[in-house]
């Protein structure tokens, strides 16, 4: 399969679909990316360090991607939505308004990911069937992205509610309820995942350490002010910090090595919510060996994720979570286990290849259906 990918020169910024860009290479498919994030990069941030270089992907000028459409060379388009971030850049103000400007022209080689479909749409182009891949962090889809929903094949939701109808929250008086109905059926979930390549100097899974080796016994890794539980739970793990050895970034966050040092060498990792439920730390910290403490999904899942078997929920009250810490910390036969359970779902069912397998396999399904 031969698939045109478009999405953003932000690197980091897009995360959960730059890991599914990396994995349909490895998944078996032929990619052409547009941009070229290589040389087109505007705003690597570093945290994630995806590393593009290398990989299976081409990366063509816009005049071979409009040739390749009209010839009809591609079997499917992967698409971001539309909103484009201009924030950021080496000259402040003058990088944002540049960008603001250059994306703002009316030539559709300066458009970036669903605001280059939906204007292919408008001009009537002959395309491929297309997909969409909305790892945005809110739980509704913007009205800008209507078009784009109308006309996929599947559109992938990250945040995805048990309410499918709550998407449509921006727009629903435009819809009547048998519009709904069509539109939500499209709707699938999706998760950020983690790439293999990426991680791979940090985080070695023939490498994993025993469970009941490590020693630390509790570490909470997240950005603190990305929620206000994030911020409640330090109170709370300094008072657990007498009687039990805590790792948190309370004082500054760590190196992405450090980072993955402290994870593959403790036995419960703790990971709220944060902007949204679907987080990389989620399959970082199972894939390490560690015992998930996981919040309670708030959103649909692709994936089967079970308190008590490969992971432990927290409740978004944070209610007896000290009870239940000091309860798995003293039965380490169960947590090792669970642990165990939850590092072979990371490895062999998380990571990008499965995750582009997944929306491949879904995507291929429904262009069937509605043939």
């Amino acid at each position: 399969m031969r698939v045109l990918v478009i999405g953003s020169p932000k690197r980091d910024f897009h995360v959960g679909f730059d890991t599914l860009t990396l994995g349909l290479g490895r998944a078996g498919a032929e990619v052409d990316h547009y941009p070229n994030i290589l040389t087109e990069s505007y705003g690597h941030t570093g945290a994630y360090s995806l590393r593009f270089e290398g990989r299976d992907i081409a990366f063509p000028e816009y005049r071979s991607v409009a040739d390749n459409l009209r010839k009809k060379r591609y079997d499917l388009i992967i698409t971001t939505v539309c909103h484009v971030d201009y924030s950021g850049g080496k000259h402040g103000y003058l990088s944002w308004a540049a960008r603001r400007f250059k994306f703002s022209l009316r030539s559709n080689r300066r458009k970036l990911g669903g605001t280059l479909v939906s204007d292919w749409l408008r001009q009537g182009m002959k395309l491929p069937p297309f997909i969409v891949v909305d790892d945005t962090d809110d739980p509704f889809i913007y009205p800008v992205d209507l078009d784009l929903l109308w006309g996929c094949a599947a559109y992938f939701k990250r945040e995805l509610p048990f309410d499918k109808f709550f998407c449509f929250r921006l727009f629903e008086s435009a819809l009547d309820k048998e519009q709904k109905i069509a539109l939500a059926s499209k709707i699938q979930p999706v998760w950020i995942s983690y790439d293999a390549g990426s991680i791979e100097p940090y985080v070695r899974t023939q490498e994993i350490r025993p469970y009941r080796e490590r020693e630390v016994d509790i570490s909470f890794l997240c950005n603190i002010h990305m929620s206000y539980n994030r911020l409640r739970m330090l109170p709370i793990l300094e008072g657990i910090g007498k009687s039990y050895r805590v790792a948190t970034m309370k004082n500054g966050k760590f190196g992405k090595k450090e980072y993955f040092d402290i994870l593959k060498n403790t036995k419960i990792s703790i990971s709220l919510e944060g902007r949204g439920w679907d987080c990389p730390k989620h399959y970082e910290m199972m894939l390490c060996g560690s015992l998930l403490f996981v919040a309670r999904p708030t959103r649909k899942l692709a994936f089967d994720l079970k308190d008590g078997h490969n992971c432990v929920f927290v409740g978004n009250d944070l209610g007896n979570i000290e009870e239940r810490l000091e309860y798995y910390l003293e039965n380490t036969d169960l947590s090792a286990a669970i642990a165990t359970r939850g590092h072979e779902l990371a490895r062999d069912s998380l990571n990008n290849v499965r995750l582009a397998e997944y929306v491949l396999g879904t995507a291929v399904r429904a262009i069937g259906e509605n043939v």
